[in-house]
């Protein structure tokens, strides 16, 4: 081979290598980018009013997944976190008249905290003392906002009013952020905060840190001989994990313009579950695509009336929906054990990348 058609073969090779090597973050923003345009087609849900919901429940997911996925470890009180950072940042909005940079500081902060005490208690128990006592926690959580401490949670109605940053606008049901004179749409701040918060733990799991994390996983025993402190790793997967959620919280708090009990309930818990399992714990994107199925379905099959088959310009055969779709959580539920007895740990992501790489295989092997 020539020098010539070497250095052609070379340059050609580098864009596929650079695009493997960074397909997380190009991922991570053509998704962010793209969610809203795609559920706000007629096709779709029509809007995308609830883009902003799913961007941040889909990196309240992929923190979960760095326990579930990466470590190993089954929490059933991480919803614990997510509400810790938007009661936090409401309280000091509404309360304190502080800002909204202080106040997601202080609520990370005392996130850490408590996720590093708790940590430190429940991670050396087994699998399943470690699920039942992030269970006692959590539900410790709700408790606390139910009983409303000196007045600063609101008690069963959460906060609201005045808990929204000096800086976010409301214009006929849209939110705007205005810095100084200069607006723009609060769903790009999302994106964009969202975007940053996947970039941290994409850079986490590559790390040294992140690949000890999943030896762990794989083989605790072999892991602690090998010389790992098992024990000091779960303790910080499960308060950097903590930290993210937190960190999503605080993001949620300004969407929704306050913070509610709902989010410290073990419903709350459960869905990011049934989220990261659904969409795949084996992979990055799979509890990012199974926030997205989950809200996505719960919104499109509850609004969904009528089934007009072949086209709607085109009716050959109707069926009424509305009153079979009202249990959309059935079907959810029912694509979740499929997904479960075909591939417990690839979840609906990894079938699609199965069916995209044998796909690709193929036509590799035709041409």
């Amino acid at each position: 081979m020539s020098h010539e058609s070497a250095s052609d073969g070379l340059a050609s090779s580098l864009p596929l290598d650079t695009l493997r090597r960074y397909q997380v973050p190009i991922g991570a923003l053509l998704m962010v980018v793209l969610v809203r345009p795609i559920i706000s087609m007629d096709m779709f849900l029509g809007y995308g009013a609830v883009a902003n919901t799913i961007l941040i429940w889909m990196l309240f997911a992929a923190s979960f997944n760095l326990l579930l996925g990466y470590t190993g470890l089954l929490s059933f009180g991480h919803a614990m976190f997510l509400g810790i950072g938007a009661y936090v940042t409401a309280i000091g909005l509404s309360r304190f008249d502080s800002s909204f940079v202080l106040a997601a500081v202080v609520a990370l902060g005392l996130a850490g905290v408590v996720a590093y005490l708790i940590a430190r208690i429940t991670v050396q128990k087994g699998e399943i003392y470690f699920a039942m006592l992030t269970l006692a926690f959590g539900t410790t959580a709700h408790f606390i906002a139910n009983y409303n401490p000196a007045d600063l949670t609101g008690g069963t109605t959460g906060i609201a009013g005045g808990a929204v940053p000096a800086w976010i606008e409301a214009e006929r049901g849209l939110k705007y952020v205005n810095f100084g004179g200069f607006q723009f749409d609060w769903h790009y701040l999302v994106a964009a905060a969202v975007f940053v918060g996947l970039l941290l733990l994409w850079q986490l799991v590559r790390s040294p840190f992140g690949r000890t994390l999943i030896a762990v996983r794989e083989n605790e025993e072999l892991a602690r001989a090998m010389g790992i402190n098992t024990y000091r790793y779960k303790v910080w997967a499960f308060t950097l994990s903590a930290l993210v959620a937190t960190y999503a919280g605080t993001i949620l708090e300004v969407n929704e313009q306050g913070a509610t009990l709902s989010l410290l309930t073990v419903e709350t818990s459960g869905d990011v579950i049934l989220m990261t399992v659904l969409g795949g714990a084996n992979y990055f994107f799979g509890p990012v695509a199974g926030a997205f199925i989950w809200l996505f379905a719960e919104d499109y099959l509850t609004d969904f009336e009528m089934l007009v088959l072949p086209l709607s310009e085109f009716p050959l055969v109707s069926l009424e929906l509305a009153g079979v779709l009202a249990y959309w959580q059935f079907f959810l539920g029912l694509l979740f054990v499929i997904a479960v007895l075909i591939a417990p740990r690839e979840g609906v992501w990894g079938l699609i990348r199965s069916g995209v790489e044998r796909a690709y295989e193929r036509i590799q092997s035709e041409g």
